[in-house]
């Protein structure tokens, strides 16, 4: 039995691989995703060094809210102390498309959307989930 956040990650990570796949056939891939990279890598640092509200700072909004929703505390850093994200290990890929973006690292990956104060992490601890659902993530998923 799926939990009701898990199927909202199940759903979204869907809806973000439509989003890509569609991005590919219209060819409105961006050349860099440089700075999308850097924020993913910013918030495994942060996740790395405990550092959970340099890390919370990194959430997309939306996503942070729903992180905190979901703490028995009520607070976006208590619930990442629980995630089970794993050691990114080296990047292997940025993909970005309009505002959003995709990083994949070896052992991660982390879904972004561009905002007025940079790039910020939607999704994390995302997992491809085969045939089911495209992904599931620890955090987020959006």
């Amino acid at each position: 039995m799926k939990t009701p956040r898990a199927g909202r990650c199940l759903r979204s990570g869907l809806l973000a691989v439509l989003a890509l796949s569609g991005c590919l056939l219209s060819g409105c891939a961006a050349a860099d995703g440089t700075q999308a990279a850097e924020a993913a890598e910013a918030f495994h640092r942060d996740m790395a060094g405990s550092n959970m509200t340099a890390a919370c700072s990194l959430l997309q909004s939306e996503t942070r809210k729903e992180t905190a929703r979901s703490s028995d505390a009520g607070t976006c850093e208590s619930q990442l102390e629980k995630a089970k994200i794993p050691d990114p290990g080296k990047l292997l890929s940025t993909e970005q498309y309009g505002r959003d973006a995709f990083v994949e690292f070896e052992h991660d990956t982390v879904f972004l959307a561009q905002s007025e104060g940079g790039w910020r992490v939607t999704g994390a601890g995302c997992t491809p989930n085969g045939e089911e659902a495209p992904y599931t993530c620890e955090v987020g998923g959006k």
